[in-house]
């Protein structure tokens, strides 16, 4: 059932004010589309909001008053002014005729087909103002009594209402205090919510105490788990889906008296006697529950034959006995079976990932994402399979720059999404969920074009709009310090009294300062390089290893943009003499990103390099950080262990903070005190206990190290392993119970045993201590998009030393270069791995003292390592990378 305008209102504002997220909204619209009536009422049935909470919501946004019929005396004028019939149908109630003006409140004031009848009834213009719904039916019995019905006053929520009932009867039974109980009612009074949810949100009572009560009261019997019925077909068919949800309840059994029925509103028993047509006996559940048992009797099926029963061509009946053979399937293939279908997923990981789902709850595709088994994009192409869109890839169908900027750029960060080109004369549309009918609606009415939606990945979405609003007008503002710089040089030349360092437009300079770190960020830049050259200031990205050249900015704009990066970092901006070290936190639009700032002074002046820290919730997990499978579950065992040090080891631009991160979100478990020390503290972890060094106060890694140990830790992750100390110490913690993790500049694994010894470890300590060392590289991956198979080059395979043999069955890869990759013929970076667990062979080995190339050897030949160059070597073979990328990174 389509919704109304002012229902499609309804949600916008709600979602807007935060009072529904998106998920629940969601759940409202579909329950919406099979059960019909207003979303408001879904939503105060679902428990999801308030019904005082809705209006609240309505007056802020659009300025509808709410009243209190029970404190205003009608006009009786106003009253006649509207027949009775439409004020009942309508549920409005005129109260005031002011200035030719009349009032009415309604309890749906966002219809304007109710205020347009109400307008052709009386001929006067309408002034809509809002009231409850037990207020409405209240007012239209007391002052229209032609209408013969009884009023019934509202719950007013004292000690003969309802509210007070309930309030009493747990007060009664000491379940909660009076104090508890008036704040609760308190609370009532703002959201218009029921009592008792109201009190289970407050963690006054649990749901189970306060549905005990409430079937005590309503004289029924209340099931804690009623999941377990396994009813007939022919019990099931005397409801269909729609009536289930509409009344809360589910049939479950019967007897020659009565229908057995679930339900979670035992209000409703004339309602679910009058539909089913016999007797019921009612059983009390929770509404978890009951939806629980819904969607398990009533999955969506049947839409076609609801539809016919609604439009009178099918009876109730008939429906019923076609249902009792129709098979249970839904219309819409699930989600999970069409990522398996495209083969994105193994049936394992889709089973996996909706284990943790039912554990954790979520959406089975956000699990697999953050899990790892499913990229974004899959996840794109996979939802526009299943709904039947057309997936966008921004590279392969770029937007039409003439139609993206078609939408305000609030709407376009609001909703996510951009306009990609026209169709004839509708707008195609990139969304990361086309079925949001909120964005649909605002985009028609802003565009007054036909919208067709599509699905791409939304960080590309995130990307296109940062490029497109975010970097708007950067070509001017570069332009205009060209030319304040050109003019300067030339009154220079006149012998004009000019200062050519003199500071630029602030204005322009912070946007040009904004443009850099944002640009950098839409390209996955890893660091920004800003270096001053004889003529010129140069601008450089190194992404996926490699600086790319950016356009240069004009060379006597620079002090005034290293002065502008000097203050975001907290710097000293007069002091141009020494290097400095700082910290900056940009956030603009969708972008918001930590930057480590570090500056030096050179013969042309500051260069200053910001290196870009991803986010703690951009660390990948450990199945995302390249392992072969040889390594991987040898990986897993060794950081699972329960005592000794596990060191990660390789040059600066290794990997070693992710790998190292991303295996303590691993392992450290709500259960663990987890410690770590670091210098600097780049990612901030939930639920760890970091520590940054500061040798100006006497803080080292080697002091943080003794006070870690009393504070009772289980797991101590070390940044780095620098001094005799600081390794004594971490030796000592493996030895006495501790896990330690921690970090060496060696350049293979067997390197960092003896690098241990060189700090003056003995070595029947580092035997009993060494738990495993991960040496590792990053190498980059061919871009997947530009990628051809391709033939190794004879010189590269002598220098590997791989043989005619080792190439058999081999699929190597080379990319041609495209516009994702940049030109490179690469894309992104993965770990190359050197994975030497300490066995009793090595173990003997260690402790006798034994030199690197003979640990190595014994690595090789009885514990399983593989090689950097070997582990490397097997990634080309399978395409992954380059035989040429592996030979640039390794050294035997």
């Amino acid at each position: 059932m389509p919704l109304s305008i002012g229902d499609r209102r309804l949600g916008a504002i709600l979602l807007e004010q935060g009072y529904v997220n998106d998920g629940d909204l969601q759940k409202a619209l579909v329950r919406h589309s099979e059960v019909g009536g207003r979303l408001a009422e879904i939503l105060i049935d679902t428990g999801l909001v308030g019904e005082k909470r809705i209006a609240r919501a309505i007056e802020e946004a659009l300025g509808i008053p709410l009243v209190n019929l029970l404190a205003i005396t009608p006009d009786p004028a106003a009253v006649a002014a509207i027949p009775a019939q439409t004020a009942l149908n309508l549920q409005a109630i005129p109260f005031a005729l002011e200035n030719g003006v009349l009032r009415v409140a309604l309890v749906d004031p966002l219809s304007s087909l109710a205020l347009e009848t109400l307008e052709d009834d009386s001929n006067l213009p309408i002034e809509p103002y809002q009231a409850l719904r037990e207020q409405v039916l209240w007012a239209v019995a007391t002052h229209y009594p032609e209408l013969g019905l009884t009023p019934v006053a509202p719950a007013d929520f004292g000690e003969e209402g309802p509210g007070g009932q309930l309030g009493q009867a747990l007060i009664a039974r000491g379940l909660v205090t009076d104090a508890q109980l008036q704040v609760a009612l308190d609370a009532q009074q703002q959201t218009g919510e029921a009592l008792g949810n109201t009190l289970v949100a407050q963690k006054a009572i649990t749901e189970d105490q306060l549905y005990e009560l409430l079937a005590e009261q309503s004289d029924v019997i209340y099931l804690k788990n009623p999941r377990d019925f396994q009813p007939a077909e022919d019990v099931l068919g005397s409801m269909l889906r729609a009536d289930a949800l509409r009344l809360s309840a589910v049939p479950v059994d019967e007897t020659d008296e009565h229908v057995v029925v679930v339900t979670s509103d035992p209000r409703k028993r004339d309602d679910i006697a009058a539909l089913i047509g016999r007797p019921v006996q009612l059983i009390l559940a929770r509404p978890g529950d009951l939806e629980f048992l819904t969607e398990r009797f009533y999955p969506q099926r049947g839409r076609l034959g609801e539809q016919m029963v609604q439009e009178g061509t099918l009876s109730r009946q008939q429906l019923r006995e076609a249902l009792q053979v129709q098979a249970r399937a839904g219309k819409v293939k699930p989600l999970g079976e069409v990522i398996l279908d495209l083969g994105f997923a193994d049936a394992s990981a889709i089973d996996s990932a909706l284990q943790k789902q039912n554990v954790g709850g979520g959406r089975l595709e956000d699990t697999l994402v953050q899990s790892g088994k499913l990229s974004p994009e899959m996840l794109a192409r996979s939802l526009a399979a299943q709904l039947g869109y057309e997936f966008l890839d921004p590279v392969q169908n770029p937007p039409d720059a003439k139609v993206a900027l078609l939408i305000p750029e609030p709407t376009a960060r609001r909703y996510g999404v951009v306009p990609v080109r026209l169709q004839g004369e509708s707008l195609v549309i990139a969304m990361k969920d086309p079925r949001n009918v909120f964005a649909l609606d605002d985009l028609k009415l802003i565009t007054g074009r036909d919208i067709i939606p599509a699905v791409m990945a939304e960080k590309d979405i995130v990307r296109l709009i940062e490029r497109y609003f975010g970097n708007q007008g950067m070509a001017d503002l570069n332009q205009r310090l060209q030319t304040e710089s050109l003019q300067r040089e030339k009154d220079a030349k006149r012998g004009n009294d000019v200062d050519v360092n003199a500071g630029f437009d602030d204005n322009a300079v912070v946007k040009v300062v904004d443009g850099l770190i944002r640009e950098a960020a839409l390209q996955e830049a890893s660091d920004i390089h800003i270096e001053p050259t004889e003529f010129s200031l140069r601008i450089r990205y190194r992404v996926d290893g490699i600086l790319r050249e950016q356009n240069e900015l004009p060379k006597g704009a620079a002090q005034s943009i290293l002065a502008r990066i000097k203050i975001m970092g907290n710097l000293d901006i007069s002091e141009r003499r020494v290097p400095q070290d700082g910290r900056v936190r940009f956030k603009k639009g969708s972008i918001d990103i930590d930057l480590r700032l570090s500056t030096l002074p050179t013969v042309y002046g500051e260069k200053a390099v910001m290196r870009l820290l991803q986010k703690a919730s951009n660390i990948p997990e450990v199945e995302q950080l390249g392992f072969s499978d040889h390594n991987f579950q040898r990986y897993l065992d060794v950081i699972d262990k329960p005592n000794g040090i596990f060191l990660i080891t390789g040059p600066t631009g290794s990997g070693k903070s992710f790998t190292s991160f991303s295996t303590l979100k691993r392992i450290a478990k709500p259960e663990k005190n987890t410690t770590t020390i670091e210098d600097p503290v780049e990612y901030e972890i939930p639920g760890i206990i970091q520590t940054q060094v500061n040798p100006v106060a006497g803080l080292t890694f080697a002091r943080a190290l003794r006070a870690f140990l009393r504070q009772d830790p289980d797991i101590i992750f070390v940044g780095e392993i620098r001094d005799t100390e600081t390794a004594k110490i971490a030796v000592e913690a493996a030895l006495t119970g501790h896990l330690v993790l921690a970090t060496l500049h060696t350049n293979d694994a067997p390197g960092a045993i003896v690098r241990l010894e060189e700090m003056g470890v003995e070595p029947f300590n580092i035997s009993a201590s060494v738990v495993g060392v991960l040496a590792q590289r990053l190498v980059r991956k061919v871009c997947p998009d530009c990628k051809a198979p391709t033939n190794a080059d004879p010189d590269v395979l002598r220098r590997l030393g791989i043989t005619d043999r080792d190439l058999r069955g081999a699929q190597l890869q080379r990319g041609a270069g495209c516009a994702r990759c940049g030109g490179t013929g690469y894309k992104g970076r993965m770990g190359i791995h050197e994975l030497m667990v300490v066995d009793e062979p090595l173990r003997v080995a260690i402790g006798t003292g034994k030199p690197a190339n003979e640990i190595r050897d014994v690595a090789l030949e009885k514990s399983g390592m593989k090689t950097l160059r070997q582990d490397g070597i097997e990634k080309a073979l399978k395409g992954i990378t380059t035989l040429e990328e592996v030979l640039a990174v390794t050294s035997n």
